[in-house]
């Protein structure tokens, strides 16, 4: 699951047990709506994201 800072839910997955979660971390973020602002076009993605270690990998950055 992926949430803003106030703890709204952006994305949610669900994989099996055995699944490593650097490999759920991909669909998770392409599976965010777009950001929708009142001038400009519209965002893709979030600025930052924040993970612990379990992400911690250079084709994840």
């Amino acid at each position: 699951m992926i949430t803003e800072r106030t703890g709204l839910p952006l994305s949610v997955g669900i994989s099996g047990a055995n699944m490593h979660d650097s490999l759920g971390l991909e669909p998770l973020v392409r599976g965010i709506s777009p950001i929708r602002s009142r001038r400009g076009p519209l965002r893709r993605r979030p600025g930052k994201l924040h993970a612990d270690k379990g992400y911690e990998y250079a084709h994840l950055r």
